[in-house]
């Protein structure tokens, strides 16, 4: 019978996500993560299979850790609504510094493969809610019948993903919200 184990595996993540969004997954060695999640190597390997296995289950964590931001897009009913306080949900303090699924799709060629597959997934699973509020908007006349959602979707994912990078290079909540409100007007 093995020892039980000693850690609580949601602060490990928590502690292994921070380091890994700070310092990128290629910035970040085994050593690192000894120190920040408490674990030795044994327990790490054994627990998460090493640092790729470590990193993907903390990016899995994060996202599941944004299920509440994204449930905004889910409310009903549908609509532009939902659209802004989406945008404005992500002028917290929790994203100064950026998004840890951004800076994934920065690190592209130097993550681990199963990390890049959580995170492609993730930004279409938002893209997807982003177009069923753009539908619902054109359905019921708050978009302008010129406007394309799908078109918009892919455009709106885009500014997210930029905001949020401007976000880690220090662009304040204030900045950030007259940004919003310019690709809002779009939506007039």
């Amino acid at each position: 019978m093995g020892r039980p184990k000693s850690y609580e595996r949601t602060e490990v993540l928590d502690r292994a996500m921070r380091l890994f969004w700070a310092r990128g997954y290629e910035g970040t060695h085994l050593s690192d993560l000894v120190e920040a999640t408490g674990l030795n190597r044994f327990s790490l390997y054994n627990e998460f299979g090493g640092k790729e296995g470590l990193y993907r289950a903390a990016l899995e964590h994060y996202v599941a850790g944004l299920g509440e931001l994204l449930a905004i897009l889910d409310r009903e009913p549908l609509g532009l609504a939902n659209v802004r306080a989406f945008h404005r949900a992500q002028l917290v303090d929790e994203f100064q510094d950026g998004c840890f699924a951004i800076h994934t799709i920065r690190e592209k060629n130097v993550v681990p493969t199963s990390a890049w597959g959580t995170v492609r997934d993730f930004t279409a699973g938002t893209r997807e809610r982003l177009l069923r509020n753009l539908r619902a908007a054109a359905a019921n006349g708050e978009l302008p019948p010129d406007r394309d959602p799908e078109t918009l979707a892919s455009l709106l994912a885009a500014f997210d993903m930029g905001l949020l990078s401007l976000r880690s290079l220090g662009t304040t909540p204030e900045v950030a919200l007259r940004l919003i409100q310019e690709v809002e007007r779009l939506l007039e």
